[in-house]
This record gives C-alpha cells, structure tokens and sequence, in this order.
C-alpha cells in the first residue's frame, strides 16, 4: 500500500468520511496521520494497525524512519479506546512484524506463502 503519512491520513478523512473499518496492517504509519484519523473519523468502529512500523516524525526517508514508536503510547491509546475493536501486534519476536520490519513497512506478499496476507486481519475484512 505504502506508506500511511498525513497526506495519505488526510485524504481518507476528506474521501470517506463515513469509513467504519480501517486496515492498515503491515504497513508504514506515521504517528500524525494515523491521530488523524483518529480525530477525524468519527464513524470508524475497527482499526488494524497490527505487524505495521508505527514512526513519530514526519516521512523523510522511507528507508531510515526518524523514530520507530515500540508500542502505541498513551495518546493514541485514550482514541482507540472509543473504537469497537483495536488490533495491534508490535512484538519482535512476531514473525509478521520481523517480515514488514526486513521489507521497511511495504509488504512485498509476493515472496510469502500465498494467503499469507489475510492473516490476523479484522473479522470485516478477512475472506
């Protein structure tokens, strides 16, 4: 998908303002844009943010992030916490976070095992 900047954020905001679920597993977030939609969506009920490189700062370099956030901090957890459903994985020793940590947050599902990609998906969205 690439990366989830306030560009991005922003765009979703002005397009689909009535977004309920939103995934953005295995992908790059950027703090910013990701409390965007937090604030600006104020029909979203799911959010996947699960195996994805959560960076504070913004995107200068996709390869080398300025600061990569272990676990979503206080802030984000006290706008999550009106949402339905919350579904993180920041863990090292998580095999999906370890594959979108070596591909630099843009998933290349092409070189995994086919279904790959529907794993730890939300409920609304798997197939």
């Amino acid at each position: 998908m690439g990366p989830f900047d306030v560009l991005f954020a922003s765009t979703i905001v002005k397009f689909l303002p009535n977004l309920k679920v939103l995934s953005l597993r295995c992908s790059l977030i950027v703090k910013d844009g990701l409390l965007l939609i937090l604030d600006d969506l104020p029909n979203l009920e799911v959010l996947n943010i699960s195996h994805s490189l959560l960076i504070e700062g913004p995107l200068l370099s996709p390869v080398m992030p300025e600061k990569i956030i272990k676990k979503p901090d206080k802030i984000i957890l006290e706008k999550v916490a009106r949402l339905r459903d919350f579904l993180t994985c920041i863990e090292h020793s998580c095999i999906m976070c370890q594959l979108t940590q070596s591909d630099e947050g843009f998933m290349r599902w092409y070189k995994y095992e086919e279904g790959l990609w529907k794993m730890d998906e939300a409920r609304s969205l798997a197939l």
